[in-house]
């Protein structure tokens, strides 16, 4: 997943490790006639850009541009033609920093497109032994209480955020592995539910830490579960998280393919698990630039929040309820240019806000309203309103509020001389170095 604000010195040594494989490429071109022609055999990769209706060069227009967006340098049109050319037809393998590329052009997952998949590099905690003599068995007892610490933990969470809570989450996957492997018959459908929920929960502890590639891994482990049951409301749910994370990671492109997934995963989901499908695709509509495609989201995910969802508390959305819905389009409504309607939107959910309930989710709300404000040319206020959410991301260690409050403080740069906005800056840069 690509950064739009990649060092320079990685983008110029992408630049030359592309240059070196296009001038092989350019070398080749006199002894081969149009790989388009030759090889017609439908890789996953030109099956896609034909069900886009596109032409070679119709998608190599496409890439230059998100090259451009996305902070990565491309070689000259006539060496890509030849590149892309060879990747559609398996002639070369498609390096990562292609990939990422293709990822949001074609707005599907690698997957999709026919990239193997590399192991992901986790700098995850050390997991304990366990005693050998331990049932492996996943007795009604054992579930029961697995299900019970989940349920606590997640009250936790909304309390303290994730500094505190990956250990002990954790700590509980070695047991609920064994016991997975183990289990046999009807009883390990009821290990593989606790696996799944467990691990996502896990992968949003990590996305809330700010370490992506283990909120992946422990995402991907539950929607692996989540198949193997077959359950499809949660596996639709399951894509709905991984949509989240590669969209907050900067890919909102495979973010709505995601979100799209989650959708077809069902034709009957639960009202509130389509809401939260349907505004995780209104998020990345905004951030593609897609006003009427993001208001269509959002107009449906506020419909779908408001009906009733028999599912009660075994529905994993059961917390996306019109208001959330609300809030969480506010950060969109920025995006598309109308910080107006995002600050009153946030200052709605803050006025309406339990005391003392969802202290880590109230600290992003006011990093949200925070960044509005600047975007709004409120400094004073916005200053204000940030060391409060500043606040919350220390004690929390909430990376999401960290991120936002950065985003306030880059829309209060032209004023960067002002007293509140040097104190705030000072502020965030003890707490990222802390």
């Amino acid at each position: 997943m690509t950064s739009p604000n990649r060092p320079q010195h990685a983008v110029l040594t992408l630049c030359h490790q592309v240059q070196r494989e296009a001038s092989w490429f350019c070398g080749r071109q006199s002894s081969l006639t149009s790989y388009e022609t030759m090889d017609r055999q439908i890789t996953p990769l030109r099956q896609a850009r034909l069900a886009a209706g596109w032409s070679q060069e119709q998608a190599i227009v496409r890439l230059e541009g998100l090259g451009r967006t996305m902070g990565i340098a491309l070689p000259a049109r006539s060496s890509l033609r030849t590149l892309l050319s060879a990747f559609e037809n398996g002639h070369r393998r498609v390096p990562e920093h292609f990939r990422s590329i293709f990822r949001e052009l074609y707005r599907v997952t690698d997957t999709d497109l026919g990239f193997e998949q590399r192991a992901n590099i986790l700098s995850l905690p050390a997991l304990p032994e366990l005693d050998v003599a331990h049932s492996e068995r996943p007795t009604p007892e054992i579930l029961t209480y697995l299900i019970n610490v989940r349920a606590e933990h997640a009250k936790a969470d909304a309390l303290l955020g994730p500094r505190y809570l990956i250990p002990p989450v954790q700590s509980q996957l070695p047991l609920i592995d064994r016991l997975c492997q183990a289990a046999r018959g009807i009883e390990r459908n009821g290990i593989l539910l606790v696996a799944a929920r467990f691990a996502e929960f896990c992968g949003w502890l990590y996305q809330d830490l700010g370490h992506t590639d283990s909120a992946l891994y422990w995402t991907n482990y539950a929607l692996d579960r989540a198949y193997e049951l077959g359950n499809e409301q949660l596996i639709a749910y399951t894509l709905h998280r991984k949509s989240n994370i590669v969209t907050e990671a900067g890919s909102p492109g495979q973010g709505l393919g995601l979100a799209n997934a989650a959708l077809r995963a069902s034709k009957s989901l639960p009202p509130h698990t389509r809401a939260v499908a349907l505004r995780q695709q209104a998020r990345a509509h905004a951030l593609l630039s897609e006003p009427s495609e993001f208001r269509r989201a959002i107009d449906e995910a506020l419909a779908c929040a408001s009906q009733e969802d028999s599912d009660g508390i075994d529905n994993p959305a059961r917390y996306c309820t019109p208001s959330y819905v609300e809030m969480e389009a506010g950060i969109s409504w920025m995006k598309l240019g109308s910080p107006d309607i995002a600050a009153s939107v946030f200052r709605n959910s803050l006025r309406a806000w339990p005391e003392h309930a969802q202290m880590r989710d109230r600290g992003l709300c006011l990093a949200r309203l925070s960044t509005a404000l600047a975007m709004e040319g409120d400094v004073d206020e916005a200053c204000k309103t940030a060391t409060e959410a500043l606040t919350v991301a220390d004690s929390t260690g909430s990376a999401r509020i960290r991120s936002q409050l950065r985003a306030c403080v880059g829309s209060l740069s032209p004023l960067a001389k002002h007293p509140a906005v040097q104190e705030l800056e000072h502020q965030l840069s003890n707490f990222a170095s802390g």
